[in-house]
Formats: C-alpha cells, structure tokens, sequence
C-alpha cells in the first residue's frame, strides 16, 4: 500500500519559485503580497500554505535566512556589522542584533569572534 498524500501546502513548482524569489531579493524588503503574487495565490491563502509546507510563517522563515546570510558574511567577511545587517536585508544593526540572538542565541559581534 502506497505512504498516504500530505493534503495542502503549496505545490512544489509554486515552493521553488518562493524560495527562488526569496535568495535572490533577500537584501531587499519583501512584502508578503508579493510572495503571494510569485506563487499565485491570494495573501492569506499563500500564508496558510506556506506554513504548512516549511513548518514556519513565511516572515518569520525570511528572519531566518537573513540570519543565515548574516551568519555567512560574519564567518567569510571582514565587513562592519552594520554593513552586513544592511547586505542581509535587516533595517540597521540592531534589528540584525535582536533577531540574531533569538534564532542563534548569541549576538553577532559573539558569533563572529567565536568563529575566529
């Protein structure tokens, strides 16, 4: 007997579009209607969905690879933290700050020399 379907989340070719749309606009601010509008659906349906097929909201996944960006940048760059906060899409160094301690645990100036 065949593993049973998962129901809902979005279609794989709308998922790689996202995520695709994602990577390359991540430096800059992406609103959630435009997400929606990549993978064709409404706001709210597209919000739902998302979910559903990566396990978290689709603002708080954006946090998530920016953080990762940012992670990435600490590690291979010699640039300022607020020049990577801006090149990883956040506002300013303290939001990078803020949203980096709570997904990583550790501020980036922590994260950075740890890393040296």
């Amino acid at each position: 007997m065949p593993a049973p379907q998962a129901r809902g989340g979005l279609p794989p070719g709308a998922t790689r579009r996202v995520l695709e749309y994602v990577e390359t606009h991540l430096s800059e601010k992406i609103d959630l209607a435009v997400l929606a509008g990549v993978a064709g659906f409404s706001v709210f349906h597209f919000a739902r969905e998302f979910k559903q097929t990566a396990g978290v909201t689709p603002h708080f996944y954006l946090l998530q690879k920016r953080v990762q960006r940012a992670k990435e940048m600490l590690t291979r760059t010699d640039l300022s933290l607020s020049e990577i906060a801006l090149a990883a899409g956040f506002a300013d160094q303290s939001h990078l700050a803020r949203h980096f301690r709570r997904i990583v645990g550790s501020t980036p100036r922590e994260f950075r020399w740890s890393r040296r």
